[in-house]
């Protein structure tokens, strides 16, 4: 894969910038947890009409990849915008969270009765949030046969519920999975030098007993959380999961999917 003919697209606003007529940098980071990411977006010499426009709360997405192959990395919303001057050039800055701060105005206080199933639970809660639902598949639905009260924040709530199901919960590009990171129905993404990986994997083994590798390609927009991966490489070669990682892009430098991948 050539690191030839780079594409970012950022749309926000009602407006569009390119990578061919912006320069634009920034880093797009995804992971199996319930707290929404932050991401850094970085545009050149944007002028003071252009900068007005962009408003916190705003809907943002960020498109990426190579000329014919381009994908989203990023849905989320404007935390904050700044502006600074560097020589000759003012570069805006954006903050983005990859949803919204649910832990700020989402409280729950609700009793569920006896034998009551972990998956009825979290459904009711999930349509409390106000958040589309792209995946919900328990590893072990939860019976809960003295009843089940939840109480405190909602997302807090099904992680713990969640976690009695052996399952992951997180956000991903605006929306709720609720799934097991190695059982799914995602497109298998074939990975080795010919496809992009750069270097060789990295062992990892991590505090809570998992093990996999730490992996670098060129940019992937197919690649992120739950991500299922044919590894080629030279030390070691099979099928991993991704668990975290994140997109860096820039229109001369880093253009590259990193990844934690779990066996």
């Amino acid at each position: 894969m050539s690191n030839f003919g780079r594409v970012i697209e950022i749309l926000v606003g009602g407006m569009k910038f390119s990578s061919l007529d912006f320069n634009i940098e920034g880093t797009v980071p995804f992971d199996n947890d319930t707290l929404p990411n932050e991401s850094e977006v970085k545009i050149w010499n944007l002028s003071d009409s252009t900068i007005n426009k962009l408003k916190r709360n705003s809907v943002l997405h960020i498109n990426a990849g190579y000329t014919g192959d381009i994908g989203t990395i990023l849905q989320g919303y404007v935390t904050k915008r700044w502006s600074a001057w560097d020589g000759p050039n003012r570069i805006t800055t954006l903050k983005v969270l990859d949803g919204p701060d649910l832990t700020v105005r989402k409280i729950v206080s609700k009793a569920y009765a006896k034998g009551t199933l972990a998956s009825y639970i979290l459904k009711d809660l999930a349509s409390k949030l106000g958040i589309p639902v792209a995946q919900m598949e328990l590893s072990k639905d939860v019976r809960y046969l003295g009843g089940y009260t939840a109480d405190g924040v909602i997302t807090e709530v099904m992680a713990d519920i969640t976690k009695d199901c052996g399952t992951s919960f997180f956000m991903n590009k605006g929306r709720i999975y609720i799934r097991n990171l190695r059982r799914g129905a995602d497109p298998l993404f074939k990975l080795s030098q010919k496809t992009g990986l750069i270097g060789s994997p990295e062992p990892l083994e991590g505090d809570d007993g998992v093990i996999g590798y730490n992996l670098r390609s060129q940019l992937q927009h197919r690649i992120s959380t739950a991500s299922t991966v044919d590894l080629t490489s030279r030390i070691w070669s099979g099928r991993v999961h991704v668990r975290s990682g994140s997109h860096k892009f820039s229109r001369t430098g880093d253009f590259m999917t990193e990844m934690e991948a779990i066996m």
